[in-house]
């Protein structure tokens, strides 16, 4: 594989690391509602549960969220001492 095909495969994994952001932040929002629809239920047990739930989820997105930026980064480098970003601007 040519420094071409590893770039493009790279910007591949920084978009399913994004759409993986995305349905985690969608993850923690559901979490959050339904603990305060059992709130509003007075469900105590479902409240407990959807608030470990939330505190995971968004765990996992803080985890997320640093992932892609180390890889950002990452693929930023890898583009620019390959001269791949200046073959672009040709």
């Amino acid at each position: 594989m040519n420094n071409r095909e590893k770039l493009e495969k790279m910007d591949r994994a920084l978009r399913l690391l994004e759409d993986l952001k995305n349905s985690q932040q969608a993850m923690v929002e559901k979490a959050s509602q339904l603990q305060l629809d059992a709130m509003e239920f007075n469900f105590s047990d479902m409240e407990k549960n959807m608030g470990e739930l939330f505190s995971r989820y968004n765990e996992s997105l803080d985890f997320v969220n640093q992932e892609i930026e180390r890889f950002e980064i990452k693929r930023n480098q890898f583009e620019q001492k390959h001269g791949l970003d200046k073959m672009e601007e040709e």
